[in-house]
């Protein structure tokens, strides 16, 4: 009798069929989504008995319409879609933050202060996109109207750094590696704000912990696949872990060849300021939350306007569980 019920167990197990493979649309790799890849690239994924399919696709914008659209499971976003969402009564939810800072900072090669931006070209990634909120955000911050600077998209990386050495813009907000690769071959590059260290992260926006980069999914998918989404968060946090254990050399020689930029050095000190600013526990807070709120509601009419809930726009549940 034991042995035919260990047997019908066996059996049993070997007939269920394997889940489904998660689609995780992601941005092409930077120092905003590495724990995200990392967590491919080491193994984290497969060692939580997730088969996890990852697609490239440019630009956050075109990331959270795969996820709407279905095509895509899970996104690498950033927790202001999930507001945006919610304004226009959509169910987006960010499910585990990846980095306390959005990683930007706001250089010049032709004015030294924010205030000397009046009148002036300002490239951020592209119209609309939260590299234009932080710079509305800063705008204000020093006196001035959104209105009174011109903003024109530059793309990220290589792009906007071009932008600015080739006289295109007065300023840009630059991201990650793209930061130090200007500074290291324009020495005249001047940081007007710096949301890459604690100290500038506080001295934007007022507090400790921005959320920006994160996995966001729709909340059915969420509720329909609570397993799924608390096995990738294990191994997106097991990333954070090894990113903080490990040398920036060490996590940038993970990273394949064909997702390098070229200059190392600049890799490198992208990587040195960007380990302080990861997440610690995959976490977001009230205050926190309000805070992007703020900084969006300054922008879009549709967000200072909306009555939106915010804890349906995050969720700590998969992060509290390990």
């Amino acid at each position: 009798m034991k042995h035919a019920l260990l047997s019908i167990l066996f059996l049993t197990a070997c007939s269920k069929p394997p889940a489904p493979a998660i689609r995780l649309a992601l941005q092409p790799p930077s120092t905003n989504n590495y724990p995200s890849y990392l967590a491919q690239w080491l193994g984290f994924y497969r060692a939580q008995g997730l088969d996890v399919n990852i697609s490239q696709i440019a630009g956050a914008s075109k990331v959270l319409e795969s996820v709407l659209g279905g095509s895509a499971d899970v996104g690498g976003g950033v927790y202001e879609q999930t507001i945006q969402m919610a304004a226009e009564g959509r169910n987006v939810v960010s499910f585990v933050s990846l980095l306390r800072s959005p990683n930007f900072a706001l250089v010049s090669t032709r004015v030294s202060t924010i205030a000397d931006l009046r009148g002036k070209s300002v490239g951020v990634s592209s119209l609309g996109s939260p590299s234009q909120f932080y710079l509305n955000h800063l705008l204000i911050a020093a006196g001035l109207r959104p209105e009174d600077v011109s903003t024109t998209s530059i793309g990220m990386g290589a792009t906007g750094v071009a932008a600015i050495e080739h006289g295109q813009v007065d300023a840009a907000m630059l991201f990650g590696s793209a930061i130090t690769a200007l500074e290291a071959r324009n020495r005249g590059a001047m940081i007007l704000a710096d949301a890459r260290t604690p100290d500038g992260l506080k001295k934007i926006f007022g507090v400790d912990d921005y959320p920006a980069s994160c996995l966001l999914a729709r909340g059915d998918w969420l509720r329909d696949h609570p397993d799924q989404a608390r096995r990738m968060t294990r191994a997106v946090l097991q990333s954070l872990v090894w990113i903080r254990d490990h040398s920036a050399e060490e996590i940038l020689a993970q990273v394949p060849a064909e997702f390098r930029a070229g200059d190392t050095a600049a890799e490198l000190e992208a990587i040195r300021l960007a380990k302080p600013m990861y997440s610690i526990d995959g976490r977001i807070t009230p205050a926190s939350a309000e805070t992007v709120r703020k900084v969006l509601a300054a922008s879009l009419p549709r967000v200072s306007n909306a009555k939106i809930d915010l804890a349906r726009t995050y969720t700590n549940e998969f992060v509290s569980v390990q």
